[in-house]
């Protein structure tokens, strides 16, 4: 495996590299090192995709390692981006031990620059205290559009047509669980049945959460993992909310990943925006094993959510009662507002595709 460095690059690893001739691009990159948050970060992109690993906080002695860092990173990567374990294990094999190079080209700097800048402008997605930053590569990629023969394409997408060329085996897959979510109301029957990869990190569940029930995320949530009726685990998303700590250990969303406690654990509760106490219940249905997207996907569903800020149950069997009657006299100014909220019928189709493109 190649690892074409720039100048800067190769004067942090204290190296003089010789130019390296590329074979194939699938198992070449470009990287760089530059500052994130004031801290030390390598960017790393592929030549075939532009795909992109990121290593963050990186001290001196990270830089004497860097070799075992970036085959760390790349597996990291691929693991948490749901691709097929087998193409994985067969990548790292054909890659070969590290090789340092200069840059090869232009064009290739240009990318890799590209990568460096989406890295920054998403920033804030880094998970402190850890290198790898699998979740902030997400990002970067659903940014960056690369111009292709068939049009444009994002670089993960390229990478995993890349990837099934060469191994003739589906690139994407990964374990999932199948879930049941019920808005807990009692007059409402809102609920959504959805396929979840168990490599996602809470944070990234929580945002198929969102996705799910049209939310619009403007409130605090977190969530609680329970063993028959107790809750084990509370996992939240901020850091503020270690200030209301409770007897019920908590941990930030980001920390953790769907699999550390699912399926072992078969229900959940969803809390979202404090005030109106949106409570979701979900539990585990099924386990897959071979799952074949590394993205959600919604597989029925009924009810539409209530609107943001409607005032709890009490205020959205209100808002139901007045829309329902045209003759209400109070019927075009809540139908305003529920137009100000982007208040929405569930969409199966739209809430798929925003799953899709979660990034």
């Amino acid at each position: 495996m190649i690892i074409n460095c720039t100048k800067k690059l190769q004067d942090e690893l204290k190296i003089n590299t010789t130019l390296s001739e590329v074979e194939d691009p699938l198992f070449s990159w470009h990287a760089n090192v530059i500052k994130i948050n004031r801290r030390k970060a390598v960017v790393l992109v592929n030549d075939a995709s532009c795909y992109s690993v990121i290593l963050y906080g990186l001290k001196v002695k990270d830089f004497k390692n860097i070799s075992s860092l970036i085959v760390d990173g790349i597996y990291r990567t691929f693991v948490d981006d749901g691709i097929n374990p087998e193409i994985i294990s067969n990548y790292l094999q054909d890659a070969g031990e590290i090789v340092f190079s200069k840059t090869q080209n232009r064009t290739l700097v240009s990318r890799m620059n590209k990568g460096c800048e989406a890295a920054e402008v998403y920033s804030n997605f880094i998970v402190e205290n850890s290198i790898i930053q699998t979740y902030l590569a997400k990002k970067v990629y659903g940014f960056i559009y690369v111009h292709c023969k068939s049009g444009t394409k994002h670089p993960n997408e390229i990478f995993y047509e890349e990837l099934e060329k060469r191994y003739e085996i589906s690139s994407i897959m990964c374990k999932a669980i199948k879930i049941k979510v019920k808005l807990d109301l009692e007059k409402f029957h809102i609920w959504r049945s959805v396929i979840v990869p168990l490599n996602y990190t809470f944070g990234e569940f929580h945002k198929v959460m969102q996705k799910l029930f049209d939310w619009k995320d403007y409130h605090l949530h977190d969530f609680l993992v329970y063993e028959g009726d107790e809750p084990i685990i509370n996992i939240v998303g901020s850091k503020e909310d270690f200030e209301y700590q409770m007897d019920t250990p908590m941990v930030m969303e980001s920390k953790v990943k769907l699999s550390d406690y699912l399926p072992k654990y078969k229900k959940l509760k969803y809390r979202y925006d404090y005030g109106d106490n949106w409570q979701h219940i979900i539990k585990v249905k099924d386990v897959i094993f071979d799952y074949d997207k590394n993205y959600s996907c919604c597989l029925e569903g009924s009810g539409d959510r209530p609107p943001e800020d409607v005032g709890g149950e009490q205020g959205y069997e209100e808002f139901v009662e007045i829309m329902s009657n045209p003759m209400h006299e109070e019927y075009e100014s809540m139908k305003q507002w529920g137009d100000s909220q982007d208040y929405k019928r569930f969409d199966i189709d739209m809430v798929n595709r925003e799953l899709e493109n979660l990034w």
